[in-house]
């Protein structure tokens, strides 16, 4: 049940579906798309990669509630089931650097914010109304749909334990993964039936791109909890410096600002199965997920996390 997170900055169309064309052919249970204003419009994306691909699930990873909304995100996620029946999903999180900083909106609500549009999707998929005082309601159906929640602070991620269907441990620090795993299970310990666990790690395949791969741990430091952060050496000023070259855009500026010792927390650079296949066992992970930079690469990397997934029985 690999699942693929498109990584191709600001996909185009023939991008977005050539990526999903050939993860679907390789087997892949889902892949997720990214939702970056400064980027192509993720729901464009995702409805031509609906018309081109036939069982693979698909979905934004991640929209966040702060700048399309609600209403719209039940629009669009209804649409798309119509595209692609029985195969879509949503993906919900707070939202990068980029919310904060060039749109000018805080997300230090973000925890409740996430709860709320999960709320509100299973309340309109319910055949709840969009709005209570007015009885408007949405004029296409809107089945349920799974709700894939992501983060690395403690509010996300027992927010995702409490209210996700499925949580996704994307490039955690190795140090802090299980009391990661412990938060999101303090989250749903009032739930009957706990989410989903997927772990993506972020491991240093020979053919995916290290500029990729060093932009994923860039980003993955910059919103890891205080307390890592600080034992790799990155103090709240170095955050705000690196936050600052990233709003900007200048990567390879970010990148000189993060310390050695947090790439070496964040990357795995052994390729063998068994150990990672041990980590997951030990989290209580039930699949896997893999970054997805190019068509060409996509299914050995689909292959070595279905490996990984043989062992975890």
């Amino acid at each position: 049940m690999v699942g693929v997170i498109n990584h191709v900055p600001n996909p185009t169309v023939g991008q977005a579906v050539g990526l999903a064309q050939a993860a679907e052919g390789a087997g892949a249970a889902w892949i997720g798309v990214a939702d970056a204003f400064w980027w192509r419009d993720v729901w464009m994306l995702l409805a031509a990669v609906a018309s081109a691909t036939e069982r693979i699930e698909i979905g934004p990873a991640m929209t966040n509630p702060y700048l399309r909304h609600r209403f719209h995100a039940a629009s669009a996620l209804a649409t798309l089931q119509e595209m692609a029946p029985g195969r879509v999903f949503c993906g919900i999180t707070a939202g990068g650097s980029e919310v904060t900083a060039a749109a000018r909106i805080s997300r230090r609500d973000s925890a409740a914010r996430v709860a709320e549009l999960s709320a509100f999707l299973r309340e309109v998929a319910a055949g709840e109304p969009l709005d209570a005082a007015s009885g408007r309601r949405l004029d296409i159906a809107l089945d349920p749909v799974p709700i894939l929640m992501a983060g690395r602070g403690d509010q996300m991620l027992r927010t995702a334990g409490a209210m996700a269907d499925r949580v996704l441990l994307w490039a955690i620090p190795a140090s802090d993964l299980e009391r990661s795993v412990s938060v999101v299970g303090a989250g749903a310990t009032h739930r009957q039936q706990p989410p989903e666990l997927i772990w993506a790690p972020l491991v240093r395949q020979h053919d995916a791109p290290a500029a990729s791969i060093q932009h994923v741990a860039v980003y993955a430091a910059l919103n890891t909890v205080a307390e890592v952060r600080q034992h790799w050496g990155l103090d709240a000023e170095g955050v705000e410096a690196v936050r600052a070259q990233l709003v900007r855009g200048d990567v390879a500026a970010a990148d000189a600002l993060v310390p050695p010792a947090a790439i070496e927390d964040l990357v795995f650079e052994d390729l063998d199965p068994a150990p990672i296949a041990a980590v997951a066992r030990r989290l209580g992970v039930s699949s896997l997920a893999v970054p997805g930079f190019d068509p060409a690469t996509v299914a050995g990397h689909i292959a070595w996390a279905a490996s990984v997934e043989a062992q975890l029985a």
